[in-house]
This record gives C-alpha cells, structure tokens and sequence, in this order.
C-alpha cells in the first residue's frame, strides 16, 4: 500500500462544525536523512569489522597446545558470530528504514527493540 501522504483529521474530529473527509498532507522526506541512514549503517557495519577482526587476530595469535591458548580460540572464535550479528542486524535496519523512507510513511523511524546496553552507574552516582 503506497502511502505518500500522512492523514489529518477533519475539522468536526477537532471539534469543528462542519464533518469533512481527513485532508492528505505530504509526508517532506528530505535528502539529509537518506545520507543519515546510510550513514548509520556504515557505523554499525564498521564496528562488525572491528570485531571481525579482532576475531581473527585473537584466533591467529592464540597458542595451540596450551589451555589458555584454547581459551584464546574459543574467545576469538565465538566473536565472529556477534560481527555476524551486528552486519544482519544493521542490514535489516537500513532496508526497513530505507522502504519506510522511499513509501513516505510518516515513521518512527527508530528501533525501539535494538540492542539497547545499559550499564548500571558507578556507585558515587547513585
């Protein structure tokens, strides 16, 4: 369903007099936000190749035939399905953001079930 225009309600739904049918309104996407989406999902992309990396190296310089070194691999090997996750998860995004951007819908654009990581806070401040 094409839905380029955002609904507002008829004067007798404000409290008007007269009961007239809910007027389109275009939905203004403008470019910047675009870019700003792209942009979002590069950051999350970057920081799957971080951790990528960061999984290869642990895995490349871990010892063998120590039980630290198999420690280190297993580390280093179970951070390579979090950059999986972290590439599936910023695809996701872009492509929904980005079908919502093209229709016009009028949003929200945000993830409200995203990763959300919430540290307690430091003693002194509670």
């Amino acid at each position: 369903m094409n839905r380029p225009y955002a609904a507002v309600p008829s004067s007798e739904a404000r409290g008007g007099g007269h009961a007239a049918l809910p007027r389109k309104v275009p939905v203004k996407v403008e470019p910047k936000v675009f870019f700003a989406n792209e942009r979002t999902y590069l950051a999350w992309v970057h920081m799957a190749v971080i951790l990528a990396s960061m999984s290869v190296g642990i895995v490349a310089l871990a010892e063998r035939e120590t039980p630290a070194g198999y420690v280190a691999k297993l580390y280093g090997a179970s951070l390579m399905p979090v950059a999986i996750g972290f590439v599936l998860y910023a695809l996701h995004n872009y492509l929904k953001r980005t079908a919502m951007l093209s229709r016009r819908d009028p949003g929200p654009y945000d993830d409200a079930v995203g990763p959300t990581v919430r540290q307690p806070p430091p003693p002194y401040m509670t």
